[in-house]
């Protein structure tokens, strides 16, 4: 039980963790996303405009407790609120939109490195000793490197801009 109790704790942190940085890291940058929303508009934007758009998208000024507690309970309650990227869409809808892609990308991407895994495994395991089997298994470590490392340098490397 203390195994499943540590992993339960780490786990816990982590997720405080990113909630806190995903919560810190644009208050700290400067502007705001609205008014970014605002800069390419062809017409003049009224501060009550603004105002109201903050209103809309959750930029409410207040104590900075306050808001990180609204931020995690909408965080929790599943109420992401509105893209500020795709504005009249929620952020629940863009998930939605991309959920099943991106299951299909990951099975995918699992059956083809399982079959292609055990393929050459099994041949390196066969021929061991042979040039095949020491050209394979130093070609094995990205497999020993963390995922989420791994990942973002996948990420990092293929992801096109919209």
């Amino acid at each position: 039980m203390g195994f499943f109790l540590n992993r339960l704790v780490f786990y816990f942190g982590a997720l405080l963790i990113a909630i806190t940085l995903n919560f810190i890291l644009p208050r700290a940058m400067p502007g705001d996303p609205v008014t970014m929303m605002f800069a390419n508009a062809s017409v003049q934007v009224t501060p009550e405009r603004i105002a109201a758009m903050k209103e809309l998208l959750g930029f409410v000024d207040g104590p900075l407790h306050i808001q990180f507690l609204t931020y995690v309970k909408s965080i929790f309650t599943w109420e992401l609120g509105i893209s500020t990227t795709f504005y009249p869409l929620t952020v629940n809808e863009l998930i939605a939109n991309s959920l099943g892609w991106t299951l299909f990308l990951a099975g995918c991407s699992t059956v083809m490195a399982f079959c292609v895994g055990s393929v050459l495994g099994i041949f390196a395991a066969w021929k061991r000793g042979s040039a095949f089997d020491s050209m394979v298994s130093p070609a094995s470590w990205p497999c020993r490197l963390s995922r989420l490392w791994l990942s973002a340098c996948s990420f990092c490397s293929y992801s096109v801009s919209p």
